[in-house]
């Protein structure tokens, strides 16, 4: 079944380590992983058709978060910038009890904005790195 994505909530530390509800300021959460792939091939004398191994290596968990952007977001954004083992909780489908929950600790790579167009809103982004990540459910 689908989902629709509106219902979205999404909480990060503050500066100051204060859990704070960034939801509102957002339009987009695009999580993606990435693994190193390590070669692990040996020597292989006589074989006529070598297999090469691979093997997984170190694993980046990226959080890239789109952001409608306000002064106060501004604010908010870039004293985070910069901030490591900053506690976060991702619901996609909100925060209501029994729904999915995805937290951890992240790196706050860094914060773009303001994105200024002639024709649209001004946004900004913010890059995320877990450093942990756990699935669960809103109690």
């Amino acid at each position: 079944m689908a989902h629709a994505g509106i219902r979205s909530y999404f909480n990060i530390d503050s500066s100051v380590n204060v859990p704070t509800d960034i939801s509102a300021a957002l339009d987009g959460v695009t999580p993606s992983s990435d693994v190193d792939e390590l070669d692990g091939t040996t020597f292989q004398p006589g074989v006529a058709a070598p297999i090469k191994t691979v093997i997984a290596g170190f694993r980046t968990r990226a959080l890239s978060l789109s952001v409608k952007w306000t002064a106060p977001w501004e604010v908010f954004f870039t004293a985070i910038e910069g901030l490591e083992g900053q506690d976060y909780i991702y619901g996609p489908l909100g925060s209501t009890a029994g729904m999915s929950k995805i937290s951890g600790l992240c790196n706050v790579l860094s914060w773009t904005g303001p994105v200024s167009t002639v024709d649209g809103i001004i946004t900004g982004s913010l890059e995320l790195r877990a450093t942990s990540r756990v699935v669960g459910v809103f109690p």
